[in-house]
């Protein structure tokens, strides 16, 4: 008889995590939820933070197709936007007639949720417990619906209000001014707004309690206007993106160095020299992309922050998208307090093995938890210095990752050529003791540097290891029984070049006791391995299985899914992208033991069919249409599926007699990324150490020349 107490109570005395509050919710449904385990859980649950105690997407579909479930009541948070092609965000529900999301404290309604907004705007007087909202995205036509929002009491219980973001650019779209009524005191902890919004709600005296801001500066008098306010003092944390001005050039398909905005630099010389701040704890200062490069401010705006002094005081710094280079992260570095800073992110700065020995100079540096230096272009020296070269003994959190690609049929990764040499070096660091978190996804990694890390005796607390978008090609018959099993919970090994004898080698390690998410998405898996996988002594405890775009045929889905093993799997993703030489016919149903309930009785996420990742549409879902109705109809349809079906962009389908699938003329293997995967993470890594050594070497080579105005432009805009 299985102890469900038990396994919830295991659950629970791990790490939060919205993946692991669907776990326990799926343990509660299996146990048939009775009082005594629900309450129980309520009471632990009240100590993990709010954010992770998520209703999935799915789940929100699920509920509009009419299909509730006893752990709403356990639900804190809703994100209802779907991230998925070609499928359809659910509706916001109203509170007033749906009582399962009447807890709920925190709302993100992602980007460009107008519709969302709307429903909110109608509703926000009972929302009673919520106390934060999140909003991306908004344009000048959303004038209306925000107006309404500032005008009502219910804001005022509120303690974060998100409209804008530093990850959001000015390129294309006004933002809507956020003008409340005064008058009101407010509870605002956090809020995001535009500079001169952010200026009217301080100087009102209605935000007392407010310690943290997210704001978009779009001219040198913005800057000049907010670093004015005396209220920045309160802060401890401030994240700020200057959007001054724009440029837009870029080399197609090339790493370049990025465009300083002369603008940005100006706004920032105005604030930090101004604004006092002497309350700040965290900062964040971030551009923008542009291609295989960034765009903001550069060498003056970082020095400007420099030159203020408040570096000295932080225990948080992140840098994020500036056409900076090493010699003004060295200063960068040189400004922060080694023995105060606990997290350190200098992300997509365009830096080399300088920056590493920069950040070595201080010897050691022992409370920093968190060193993010992904998405740049440190090499295999650097990440020997960062390895052996300083002390790290709190580290817990490390990306030396580069920029993955997204589809890999649509786009290439940006790699930072740290390679083997990055594993091995930390594989036998003392730095890595208490590693939690180890990203080295893009870096040119191979089997040989994967055997090094799970291998390695070093990396006692490991939890995380992400090394997708890697030339891994092979899965080592050494990792049978690797160190890292005995911590691992998630491994990311999408796009690796694995096909079937690499899953069976995988499937082959019998214990791994707290794996929960293995990903293989972007792999050559076919119907073998998905007979390994079905056979997978560590299949039973696994949560979240993606298998996105393999080759896994109608026999091989047929064995995983009539395995009987997957108990616990929550989220399983089957799709396939429409160039997929070896896609599945999407005028041909899936195998009926795919969406019998008995297969996945835990499941509460499924994608199938077929998708076009390039327009992000979707040619079909797995079942022809009139097979597709007959399932939302039966009775006995589980309600994950039949969310996923009713929430569907149906345009691109085709009636079944009539559907030919994908253009019949097209030839797939010209575009499958598997033909040539080998070669081409080859000739991407000699790019990027190439690139590294150009700008080690102070050759930026950009802008380049003005062209003739009759000439071709060789940039893109």
């Amino acid at each position: 008889m299985i102890d469900f107490g038990a396994e919830i109570e295991q659950v629970l005395d791990g790490p939060p995590s919205r993946l692991a509050f669907r776990a326990v919710c799926a343990a509660l449904l299996r146990a048939g939820c009775p009082e005594r385990l629900v309450s129980r859980c309520e009471e632990r649950l009240a100590s993990w933070p709010d954010e992770v105690r998520e209703a999935s997407w799915s789940w929100l579909a699920a509920l509009k197709a009419g299909h509730s479930k006893p752990t709403w009541r356990l639900v804190r948070a809703l994100a209802p936007q779907s991230v998925r092609n070609g499928t359809v965000d659910p509706a916001l529900p109203d509170p007033r007639s749906c009582a399962e999301v009447r807890g709920v404290t925190r709302l993100d309604l992602g980007r460009y949720a107008s519709e969302q907004l709307e429903v909110l705007a109608a509703t926000l007087d009972h929302w009673e417990n919520l106390r934060s909202v999140r909003i991306g995205g908004l344009t000048g036509s959303d004038g209306e619906l925000v107006a309404r929002i500032a005008g009502h009491d219910a804001l005022t219980r509120l303690e974060s209000l998100s409209l804008v973001g530093v990850d959001e650019d000015m390129w294309h779209f006004e933002k809507p001014p956020f003008s409340p009524p005064e008058g009101r005191t407010w509870q605002l902890r956090h809020v995001g707004l535009r500079a001169p919004d952010l200026v009217r709600l301080l100087r009102s005296g209605q935000v007392p309690t407010l310690r943290s801001v997210d704001v978009l500066v779009c001219s040198a008098q913005e800057a000049l206007d907010l670093a004015a306010r005396p209220e920045l003092a309160r802060l401890d944390r401030l994240a700020i993106g200057f959007r001054c001005g724009k440029n837009g050039r870029q080399p197609l398909w090339k790493p370049y160095f990025g465009n300083v905005i002369d603008e940005d630099d100006d706004a920032a010389e105005a604030f930090f020299a101004r604004a006092d701040l002497t309350g700040l704890r965290s900062l964040v200062v971030r551009g923008t992309p542009m291609g295989l490069g960034r765009e903001g401010l550069g060498e003056r705006g970082v020095d400007a922050i420099v030159a203020g002094g408040v570096l000295r005081q932080l225990t948080e710094l992140t840098l994020e998208l500036l056409p900076v280079g090493d010699a003004v992260i060295a200063r960068v570095l040189e400004g922060i307090d080694a023995e105060r800073i606990e997290k350190l992110a200098l992300t997509d700065l365009v830096a080399t093995d300088r920056t590493a020995t920069a950040l070595a100079a201080p010897g050691v540096l022992p409370r920093l938890r968190h060193l993010d230096l992904s998405r740049n272009r440190l090499g295999a020296e650097g990440a020997r210095q960062l390895a052996a070269g300083v002390r790290l003994p709190a580290l817990e959190h490390l990306d030396l990752g580069g920029r993955e690609s997204g589809s890999p049929y649509y786009a290439r990764p940006d790699i930072q050529p740290v390679g083997d040499d990055a594993a091995e070096a930390w594989a036998s660091s003392d730095n890595a003791a208490k590693l939690t978190h180890l990203r080295l996804a893009a870096t040119g990694l191979s089997s040989d540097g994967l055997a090094a890390l799970m291998t390695s005796e070093r990396l006692p607390e490991l939890g995380t290891l992400d090394v997708a978008c890697n030339p891994v090609g092979s899965w080592p018959t050494a990792l049978l029984d690797a160190p890292v099993w005995r911590t691992v919970r998630s491994l990311n090994l999408a796009d690796c070049g694995l096909g079937d004898a690499d899953v069976r080698s995988l499937a082959s390690t019998a214990s791994a006791p707290r794996l929960h998410s293995v990903s293989l998405a972007y792999n050559s898996v076919g119907s073998q391995g998905a007979r390994a996988l079905a056979a997978w002594a560590l299949l039973p405890q696994l949560w979240e299985l993606d298998l996105h775009d393999n080759v896994i045929g109608d026999d091989g889905l047929t064995d995983l899914a009539t395995s009987g093993a997957a108990q616990r799997l929550l989220e399983l993703d089957l799709e396939q992208d429409c160039w997929n030489p070896r896609a599945r016919d999407d005028r041909k149903p899936l195998p009926a033991e795919i969406v019998d309930p008995a297969s996945f009785p835990s499941l509460d996420a499924i994608f199938l069919g077929m998708v076009d990742e390039y327009h992000g549409s979707r040619y079909s879902c797995g079942f022809p249409t009139r097979v597709r109705e007959e399932i939302v109809s039966a009775p006995g349809t589980r309600p994950e599926l039949i969310a996923f079906l009713t929430h569907l962009e149906t345009d691109g389908f085709e009636d079944d007699e009539e559907d030919t699938g994908p253009d019949e003329d097209r030839d797939p293997d010209d575009h499958d990324f598997r033909t040539e995967r080998t070669a081409r993470h080859a000739e991407l890594f000699d790019e990027a150490r190439d690139f590294a050594r150009r700008m080690f070497e102070g050759d930026i080579g950009w802008p380049p020349p003005k062209e003739p105005a009759q000439g071709a432009a060789a940039d893109g805009g």
